[in-house]
């Protein structure tokens, strides 16, 4: 009988695993090299322009306005005495904030155009900026939060000074945001900015060293440790990861759950998975491991894998920070999903003595005795 070499079936191990790493890099670099809004999960999108809002002049007391959700939203609070009116694209009155709350005027355009981040539809005939203001209770707040196409970047295309030169920061447009208190005019003015994105390479690169490793300390003797530590790091990232991307919204609470969701079933399904290793063994865990893993590295990895090539990342933490928490969840993500799939192969059937794997061994029947008169 001829035996197989020894080392064969590691080699097979080890193409799968090269075939793993590479599916791994096509994915990441894909993704990351997609445009901005290719962010599949919702929320807010990772973006190379930054709003920055420089001046309101002139000072009226309790009268604050800020920018928040990466540019795309203006934030303005008002707690003095008398109201403030924002004016919309036509010089229309089009919001009313003051001590009786916030209203909306129905008849200015800005009331439709700016219910979302891109201008899809021109607004109704009702919508009239010389018409008589309608006005209507939205908030008894003294806060309101809109998008205004003025203050951040609108252009699916770079300008051609972007185009270039995209090594370098850019001015691309000043804005003014004219508001009445009063009998008095007040201007938000600010700048819209090009911020030159960092390469992703680094961070892709990153991401497929985590994800070898893990995959080739997983085929050790001490595979079970490092699927314990490997997904104990993974839920803690992802962890932190959604707590920056939840406080840089101003969406509402069910808004970003909605967004989370897939995220957070990743980490509730992968705290399963330890706590299923700790009772039962990480044999019969390998499974709820496997879901866990494949839930986080497309929802925490995949679909923030643009923040890798991109200036502007939606998340309260630094930049780079986030970046590094999108690189771990693609590496331990990645790697661990690979070798939990690999632990659910079924194992070889054993080897008979002196036969072939999965084969009875073939039995002889005894000569029969000579018959003797």
């Amino acid at each position: 009988m001829t035996r197989r070499p020894a080392g064969r079936a590691g080699m097979r191990a080890v193409r799968r695993a090269v075939l793993v790493i590479v599916a791994l890099v096509v994915g990441i670099v894909g993704a990351t090299a997609a445009p901005a809004g290719a962010h599949g999960l919702g929320g807010l999108t990772p973006t190379n322009y930054e709003t920055v809002l420089q001046s309101v002049t002139p000072r009226e007391p309790g009268l604050h306005v800020r920018v928040t959700d990466l540019g795309t939203k203006v934030e303005l609070t008002n707690t003095g005495r008398r109201e403030v009116v924002v004016l919309g694209y036509a010089g229309e009155p089009y919001l009313r904030i003051g001590p009786k709350g916030v209203f909306e005027n129905q008849r200015s355009p800005a009331t439709f155009l700016n219910r979302s981040t891109t201008i899809s539809a021109a607004p109704p005939k009702s919508a009239d900026a010389k018409a008589t203001p309608v006005w209507r209770r939205v908030s008894s707040g003294s806060s309101a939060r809109w998008h205004d196409h003025r203050a951040h970047f609108m252009g699916g295309i770079d300008p051609p000074a972007v185009a270039r030169d995209p090594g370098q920061r850019h001015v691309v447009d000043n804005f003014v945001i004219p508001m009445r208190v009063g009998g008095t005019n007040v201007e938000a003015r600010g700048q819209i900015v090009y911020v030159p994105p960092p390469s992703p390479w680094p961070w892709v690169i990153g991401a497929v060293l985590v994800a070898a490793l893990v995959f080739v300390l997983s085929r050790t003797r001490a595979w079970r440790t490092v699927f314990v530590v490997a997904l104990a790091l993974l839920a803690l990232t992802e962890i932190v990861h959604v707590i920056g991307l939840w406080d840089a919204s101003t969406a509402s609470f069910g808004t970003k759950l909605g967004e989370s969701a897939y995220s957070l079933a990743g980490i509730a399904l992968a705290l399963l998975g330890l706590g299923w290793i700790w009772r039962k063994g990480a044999e019969s865990a390998v499974p709820i491991v496997l879901v866990a893993t494949i839930f986080l590295f497309v929802a925490g990895g995949l679909a923030d894998v643009t923040s890798l090539g991109n200036s502007q990342v939606p998340s309260t933490f630094s930049a780079g920070f986030a970046r590094v928490l999108v690189m771990l969840t693609l590496g331990l993500g990645g790697g661990l999903a690979a070798a939990a799939g690999f632990r659910l192969r079924p194992s070889a059937p054993a080897r008979p003595p002196g036969g072939r794997p999965g084969r009875p061994r073939r039995v002889r029947p005894p000569k029969a005795a000579p018959v003797t008169s």
